[in-house]
Parts: C-alpha cells; structure tokens; sequence
C-alpha cells in the first residue's frame, strides 16, 4: 500500500486572519457577499470557528473598518498641516479605491477600534499643534472629511468608467432638443468633460487644494505649536540620550539607551563632567538640560512666556530668564539694577539662585561641545505627556507617584534608583522628563517653544523642547 501523503497544514486561525479574508472577500465580490458562512468557506472551516474570534458580524465590520484606517496616512504633528492633511486625503482615495465598500461605513461604527480612533487623534493632534482653536479644528475635520467621503461616494457611484463609456452615455441624453434646453451641461459635457485626458478623479486633487486653502485662514500661526498640550505617545528611544537636572552634588542625569530596560541615573559636580563620564560607554547624541540656554540682552524670553502658557495651574514653576548682563552682577541687588533698566524687568530670588549654574552651562555650551544640547522644562514634558500639567507637587508622595505613572506611560520605566547622596527624587525624576525629551528630538517628534528659536547676540537658540 502505497504510503499516504500528508495534507497540508492550514494556517492557524486568527482573528487577524479572520479579518484580512474578510476584507479580500468584501474587496472582490461586495459587501452584500459577505456572511459568516461565506467567509468560513473560504477560510476552510466551520462558520461556529469563528465565534471564538469575532463575536458576532457587526464586531467583524468594526474590525474590517479599523483595517482599512490602518492604511490611511496618519497626519503627523508638528509637520506643516497643510501638506500632512493633503496627503491623508490622497492616500485616503487611493485606499477606498481598493475597498471600495468601506466608503460608508468608515465614521458610521458604534464600537470604533484602535486605528480608527488612533487616526482620528491624529488628524486632531495635527490642526491643534498647527494652531487652529478647538472649533476651527471641528470646522477644518467636518470639510476635508466632506470632501473626502462626499467624492468618494460620487466618484464610485459614476455610470461610466472612463471618457468612451462618458461619451456613449452623452450622445443617449444629449440630442438636439436637450442641447437647446440646457446649454450649460451641454457645454461642460462636450467642452470640457470629452476632452482628451478629462476625468473626473482627476478633480480629487485640485478640490482638495481649494478646501485646503479655504480654512487656511482659521489657523493661528502666532499660536502653531505653543501651549497646546496633548498626550504623547510612548517614546522609541534609537539612539543613547541624556537628561539632566541641577541637585546638590551638582548635577544628575538620566541616561536612556536602546534597548535598555529602565534609565541610567549618573552624577557629577559639573555638566561637563556628567556628560563626559557618560559618553565614556555611550555615545550619546542629545543633551537635555533643565536650565535656561540662551540668555536675552535687553528683553524678556518668549520661551519662557509660552512654557507658562503651557502649564495652566502650575505657571509658576517657570521664572523669567535675566538679561546676561544682570547674570554677570555679583549680587542680586546689581542684577536688579542692571535687569530693570534693560529689560523693565525685577528679579526675582529663584531666577538669581540658579546664577552660578547658568553661567555654567553657559560656558560650557559657548566651548562647542559635540553634542546637541537642549534646554527642557521638566514640567513642560511632563505636562507633555500626560496631556495636561500635573498639579500636585513634584515633592510630595503624590506628585512622585504622578510624575512615574506619566513616564510609564510615555515609554520611560521607573529609573535605577531614585535618590542617593546629594540628590533627591524629584531631580532624578525631572532628569527621567528631560530625557525623554531629548529622545522625542532624536527622533524628530519634539516640538519647541518657540518655534524657530529666538537668537540673541551670544547666537545660541533660546527654546523651550518638549
């Protein structure tokens, strides 16, 4: 007796396989050919088998949808709207094209799953950062998804599919009598619709670029990107970045690494000698410092202005920046003296305590150190990424808990260890803030305020990141 061949292994069923054979069936052969049993058929099994998966059809169609979202373009914050919100659309197009029964169904679920809702943020995240209001986002969202949806809904619902079928369907219903009748479709039919390379999916683009330039008037650019404050993603970090905070012994620093499980916390008397130790086993690519780098000559920061915009309840955490000439005075009553007649401005006493480690930074980024160095406002990337400023204090047991259950969330593990001697959690937990925003410029998701940089005559950019 010859020896039987083995069947093939099926692969296993999942629900990921479940939902692509769903799509493929409903791409091919319509949305009304799509039944448990149908689907089962194809996936060479029984119709029960897949109620382990997908509860029932609706829950299918929820996850059918949230597919076809995946392969939308998410617009990405902080890039030009205009140019992030024209591509969503395009991309857009070109994927109810491939699904064409998605079309209406794509804002109609009940229970919308993770891309959709993900991408949706997205586009949200993008006209807030812009600077558009939150009614002016409302308004500019319900266009571009008119738009989108609206000629997608005409466009597949055509009678004819290129210029020849148009031009059967023209000389039917355009005889004598109704040229007479209706002049005007009778010239944009034979005038412009028949004319050689016309077609109407040809119009998508240039109708997109005129509702784009209509709400172009509702953004803000003097507010594009400053103040506005959403959660943020968990960071990836790619290359080795450091965060540091100013502590007794000097100075503290987050170290996070790729791959690394949590960060590193590293101290030393001077910045230099921070940076330096760590570069020794990383090659470290950003620096983040919270410490004000830049220093004005005769005016106030906008940097600082717009970190407190940004922290609605917890202003105060942010001083004003003095004019370098008042950080040069020995004492604060002659930084007062030089500030006022410079910049208009007092001094206040945390702004004149942090003197000496300013003046520090100052000196060791003016040597050119090769490394990128930021200035970062711990609240700021706190507030960052949790969506909103953490009230409670950073020194109580609260506010602790807060500031580790925000950058756990944004991608940051609990650091090493949390305080030791000569530095308290609060820095090592500020430093963790810091880095994690260094990660974000490495990766090109920060944001600064403001954005471009002020420069002042020392020609170092004075911007907040976050």
């Amino acid at each position: 007796m010859p020896p039987r061949t083995p069947r093939p292994e099926r692969p296993a069923l999942t629900r990921e396989r479940i939902v692509a054979e769903a799509v493929s069936l409903a791409d091919g052969s319509g949305l009304a050919a799509l039944s448990m049993r149908a689907l089962a058929g194809r996936l060479g099994v029984e119709a029960m088998s897949l109620y382990h998966h997908v509860p029932h059809k609706d829950a299918l169609l929820d996850a059918m949808v949230d597919a076809v979202f995946a392969e939308f373009h998410a617009p990405v914050a902080g890039r030009p709207w205009r140019e992030e919100l024209r591509r969503r659309s395009v991309v857009g197009r070109e994927v109810l094209l491939r699904h064409r029964w998605a079309v209406g169904l794509m804002d109609a679920r009940r229970s919308p799953g993770p891309e959709a809702v993900g991408h949706h943020d997205a586009v949200l995240g993008c006209l807030r950062r812009a600077g558009f209001s939150l009614a002016a986002t409302g308004h500019v969202f319900a266009l571009v998804d008119a738009h989108l949806y609206g000629f997608m809904v005409q466009e597949l619902a055509l009678p004819f599919a290129d210029q020849e079928e148009l031009a059967v369907i023209e000389g039917e219903i355009v005889d004598e009598a109704t040229a007479a009748a209706f002049p005007h479709f009778t010239e944009f039919a034979r005038e412009h619709a028949l004319r050689p390379g016309w077609s109407f999916g040809a119009e998508f683009e240039v109708t997109l670029d005129l509702v784009l330039g209509a709400v172009a008037g509702l953004v803000d650019e003097d507010a594009a990107g400053e103040g506005d404050i959403g959660a943020a993603t968990p960071v990836e970090v790619t290359v080795p970045v450091l965060g540091v905070d100013g502590c007794k012994a000097g100075w503290v620093g987050a170290l996070l690494e790729p791959g690394a499980p949590r960060p590193r916390v590293v101290v030393a008397a001077t910045v230099a000698e921070l940076v330096e130790a760590v570069r020794e086993s990383a090659d470290v690519r950003v620096v983040g410092i919270d410490i004000p780098i830049g220093l004005p000559d005769s005016t106030t920061r906008r940097a600082d202005a717009l970190a407190r915009q940004a922290l609605p309840g917890k202003a105060s955490s942010v001083f004003t920046t003095l004019t370098r000439a008042a950080y040069a005075a020995d004492d604060r009553a002659s930084a007062d003296t030089v500030n006022r007649s410079l910049s208009g401005q007092g001094v206040g006493s945390q702004a004149f305590a942090l003197r000496a480690k300013i003046l520090e930074v100052d000196a060791w980024v003016r040597s050119r150190p090769t490394v990128e160095v930021l200035e970062v406002h711990p609240e700021v990337s706190f507030a960052t990424m949790a969506g909103a400023p953490l009230l409670p204090g950073k020194k109580t047991a609260e506010g602790r808990a807060a500031r580790l259950e925000a950058l756990a969330a944004a991608g940051v593990a609990r650091p090493s260890v949390l305080e030791g001697r000569g530095y308290a959690a609060d820095d090592v937990l500020d430093a963790c803030a810091v880095a994690w925003t260094a990660a974000r410029r490495a990766t090109g998701l920060s944001r600064s305020l403001p954005d471009p940089p002020e420069v002042f005559s020392d020609g170092i950019p004075a911007a907040i990141h976050a």
